[in-house]
């Protein structure tokens, strides 16, 4: 049984558009439609959205990699801004050829780059139809001390998810107890970052990289930003993760808001991310 990163939620003020310009442009398929019910709401803390519209987005394994709910009230933004989920950094065979024939609703944000950290690692951001940002990424060669999946895929996974905080010490840890895993801690050059707040594009950022299984990792990137309103965003809401057993105290104890339900956990981070607990 797969573990680690299982899949993606977006929230979306109009299902059909995004589902549209997934199929049409990302080589995703729909998998099933259908509605939210009461128990994957309370996974999802939506509780508000019962029997709201869903559609499952599969890839060309037949792998559900991204569910999407419509909540016609959310309002989309660009996910910079505000502290929480920032990107799904998402697996791609060939991130050129991909990144030059997308179009609207995707916006890509500069072109494809290898990263600072190596030239094994080459990328694109991409802001999505309900203001989701996406990190395209190719990954040529292995990279140690990372454990990194490569992909012959047009589009494969969600393979890392990246956050911002304004702590990276305190998210740093709550991760660290989730996943059982200290990772790295470095500073390194962010672009799209450096981009949307207008700074130097050679400026850096305090980051953090925790494994987990799978071949998956979560990023975590501290800006500093003025407090967001209190609303519900369009785009990326939430992670599911399937992890072996962790203890609840441990986690709350960490900085994670816990609550059960079932054999799931809905999880809140210390800068407002929210995760679906899946115990393998």
């Amino acid at each position: 049984m797969k573990q680690g990163i299982i899949h993606a939620t977006l929230i979306a003020p109009d299902l059909q558009q995004v589902c549209a310009a997934y199929v049409a442009q990302l080589a995703l398929q729909v998998q099933q439609r259908g509605t939210l019910d009461a128990d994957n709401a309370a996974a999802l803390d939506l509780v508000d959205l019962i029997g709201a519209p869903l559609v499952w987005l599969a890839n060309s394994a037949g792998e559900p990699v991204l569910r999407v709910i419509e909540d016609p009230r959310a309002v989309v933004a660009e996910p910079m801004f505000r502290h929480g989920w920032l990107s799904l950094e998402v697996l791609v065979g060939d991130i050129d050829a991909l990144a030059a024939g997308l179009r609207s609703p995707f916006k890509v944000l500069g072109p494809a780059a290898n990263l600072e950290l190596s030239d094994a690692i080459r990328a694109a951001q991409v802001l999505g139809p309900c203001g989701e940002l996406l990190y395209l990424t190719q990954i040529k060669a292995q990279v140690p001390p990372f454990d990194l999946p490569m992909t012959d895929a047009t589009v494969a996974n969600t393979f890392i998810g990246v956050m911002t905080t304004p702590d990276r010490e305190a998210s740093q840890r709550a991760w660290s107890a989730l996943l059982g895993a200290k990772g790295w801690a470095f500073d390194t050059r962010i672009t799209v970052l450096n981009r949307a707040y207008g700074k130097p594009l050679d400026g850096r950022y305090p980051v953090a990289v925790v494994p987990m299984p799978g071949q998956c990792m979560v990023e975590i990137d501290q800006v500093e930003l003025p407090a967001a309103a209190n609303l519900r965003h369009a785009g990326q809401y939430s992670l599911a993760l399937r992890l072996p057993a962790v203890d609840d105290a441990l986690l709350r104890e960490a900085g994670w808001a816990v609550t059960a339900t079932g054999e799931r956990r809905s999880l809140r981070g210390p800068a407002g991310e929210h995760v679906e607990l899946l115990l393998a």
